[in-house]
């Protein structure tokens, strides 16, 4: 147990519950999705405009996820960019690469050809971007306060993400990946 939370920093795995706000989001929404009644809470979302305040809302917690990453990683590597970045990157989007690993044993095979280190999403795509700014920001090289790096952040990914679901716009990374794979 000691070599895990050394390996997180000293933080304990259950850190995100000791905040009692945290905790009691979690404890709201858990018992909105399973035990809500007569699934109020599932027909609630089903409303088009309230999914759209949810992915806006969504996404700003994914960029302060990604500070708190970064943040997080420039304590236990200070001066140190890259991994800075990376282990903000993985704060915004680590579900991904859970998913594709999990499913890889769950199935009992190891083709990655679908997964996350293959097909990059638009998400993992965004939260290495953001991460980056953060990093550069942190680190003093662009002169950005962090909240209005957060802010530009924030919007910038919900505008996005809302722009490609409302019409259609494909992948705004698409271009930067396609030359970033033929090198």
């Amino acid at each position: 147990s000691s070599g895990i939370n050394a390996e997180y920093g000293g933080t304990p795995l259950i850190g995100p519950f000791v905040s009692p706000l945290n905790t009691f989001t979690a404890v709201i929404f858990w018992w909105l999705v399973f035990f809500g009644p007569a699934d109020v809470f599932f027909n609630l979302y089903k409303i088009q405009p309230l999914q759209y305040v949810m992915m806006g809302a969504r996404e700003t917690r994914r960029c302060k996820k990604i500070l708190d990453s970064v943040t997080a990683a420039a304590a236990v590597y200070p001066g140190q960019l890259i991994p800075m970045v990376l282990v903000g990157a993985l704060g915004g989007c680590s579900g991904k690469f859970l998913q594709t690993t999990e499913e890889s044993l769950r199935k009992g095979s190891s083709d990655l050809s679908r997964g996350e280190f293959i097909q990059i999403s638009f998400v993992t795509k965004a939260s290495l971007a953001i991460a980056t700014l953060y990093t550069l920001v942190k680190s003093d090289i662009i002169s950005l306060s962090i909240p209005h790096a957060l802010l530009v952040c924030s919007l910038s990914l919900a505008t996005v993400n809302l722009a490609m679901n409302l019409a259609g716009l494909p992948d705004p990374f698409h271009p930067i990946s396609q030359v970033a794979w033929r090198v």
